[in-house]
């Protein structure tokens, strides 16, 4: 079995116990420059067309850049300013409600791409107490509406409406119903402007929502929504943690996105991490894909990669309209890794089923309690171990990764974040799918809009 750990930007990836004989090693090395990873990697970052269905550019990477000669820069640049500037506003005390409160809380409405990437960066960096607190209005479901805004003043509340299109049916609800509470709350007219702006690749985003032009903050149809995280759709983050915290966070993802398009094959993480999940799901046909986070922080990691690969590779067709013939992508899940232990790990030991698995810890606690940290990391080691002890000459076992962090801060999350993103990407090589679409989710949204007419006409 080969031995493998590369180290970069801040984490130690490890790659011994995927059990990976020298040859299938070798192998997997051919694969990866046969099809062109880094090339297709390298198109990507210099804005070639990469999204074939939509013949756009993906270029989510140009967000969190910092070099004046990648694609874009100075629309980016110019627009990051004036987000950071519009937080900073929030924070001192300059931008207030309509009656002179300072904002306390932010209502971030958005869905899918909107919600999970602000979202998880929020509980994983956010501290205790924070002066300003975030809530994330993503389901139509009443009763995450009702919480939220039982918790808010709407005197000192900013509302942040998110949404690529604008035209999400979910957002657009959400959005009514909290403009009305604002309404029933005496603030209308210009005061409304105190309390509302928006988020979107629609010009008309404002009108839409009778907001001055100021108050609407751009994004590009040249980024994915589930990629977007890095732009306006973290604007909530930007007021929450500062704008500091929130360039940290895209420095650190600048970081991964040098180390990626610079490193040698054999020596660039992402790339590993595509071709090992490439080799589980192809030549192992291993179904699934578990992350186990033993930190609090990185709990919502769990829900963000699931929709980061699941929405990207759950794909049948090729870019050319043919089949492809193999597995694209892996189902993921997981939990908190040492919540999981008291929960499904006797499936994980001695289930009837093959997974691969990615395990992440961090050095640094970001708590004072030693023997708390101590117990969960001597857990997370012996269950890295333990996972892996079935008889891999049989049709049921484990493969594991271990991810460890040198500390959960924006810029080291801001990495991590970005490897994922890069993982990603090259699987859509990989399987020979663009992983830049869903299909798949817009004929859904077609169907809801159909049966929601007819439950409208028999009320």
């Amino acid at each position: 079995m080969i031995e493998k750990e590369i180290v970069a930007c801040g984490l130690r990836v490890n790659f011994n116990r995927q059990q990976l004989k020298g040859e299938d090693y070798k192998q997997l090395m051919a694969v990866g420059k046969k099809k062109g990873i880094l090339e297709r990697f390298r198109d990507m970052v210099d804005g070639k067309i990469v999204n074939a269905s939509e013949n756009r550019a993906a270029l989510h990477t140009s967000l969190r850049s910092f070099d004046v000669n990648s694609p874009k820069f100075e629309e980016v640049n110019a627009e990051r300013k004036r987000m950071l500037a519009f937080a900073d506003d929030i924070r001192e005390g300059r931008w207030r409600g309509c009656r002179g409160n300072r904002i306390t809380d932010v209502i971030n409405i958005g869905i899918g791409g909107s919600d999970k990437g602000p979202h998880m960066v929020w509980h994983a960096l956010h501290g205790i107490n924070p002066t300003i607190r975030l809530h994330f209005l993503s389901t139509v479901d009443g009763i995450l509406l009702d919480r939220i805004l039982g918790a808010c003043n709407p005197y000192s509340t900013l509302v942040v409406v998110s949404s690529k299109s604008f035209s999400t049916r979910e957002t657009q609800v959400n959005a009514s119903a909290v403009d009305q509470w604002l309404l029933d709350n005496g603030i209308s007219g210009v005061d409304r402007n105190r309390h509302m702006v928006v988020v979107s690749a629609n010009p008309e985003a404002t009108d839409q929502m009778c907001l001055p032009e100021a108050n609407g903050f751009k994004i590009w149809n040249w980024v994915g929504g589930r990629f977007s995280l890095w732009g306006s759709i973290g604007l909530p983050l930007a007021v929450g943690l500062g704008p500091q915290a929130f360039l940290e966070l895209l420095k650190g993802a600048e970081e991964m996105d040098v180390h990626t398009k610079t490193k040698p094959l054999e020596e660039n993480l992402p790339a590993h991490m595509a071709l090992v999940s490439y080799w589980n799901s192809v030549e192992r046909n291993i179904p699934t894909h578990c992350l186990l986070p033993y930190d609090e922080r990185l709990r919502l990691l769990v829900d963000w990669d699931q929709q980061l690969e699941m929405e990207s590779l759950g794909k049948i067709m090729s870019p050319n309209g043919t089949k492809v013939s193999h597995s694209t992508g892996q189902c993921i899940w997981g939990a908190n890794g040492n919540e999981g232990q008291h929960s499904f790990y006797q499936w994980l030991r001695e289930g009837c089923g093959s997974t691969s698995i990615d395990m992440l810890w961090s050095v640094s606690p970001g708590h004072p309690f030693a023997e708390h940290y101590r117990v969960l990391l001597s857990n997370a080691k012996a269950q890295a171990q333990a996972l892996v002890t079935r008889d891999t000459s049989s049709d049921r076992y484990n493969v594991l990764t271990t991810i460890e962090l040198d500390g959960v801060t924006p810029r080291r999350l801001g990495a991590l974040l970005a490897l994922y993103e890069h993982k990603t990407t090259m699987l859509g090589t990989l399987y020979d799918i663009n992983p830049f679409d869903q299909p798949g989710v817009e004929y859904a949204k077609v169907l809801s809009k159909k049966l929601e007419k007819e439950f409208k006409t028999k009320e």
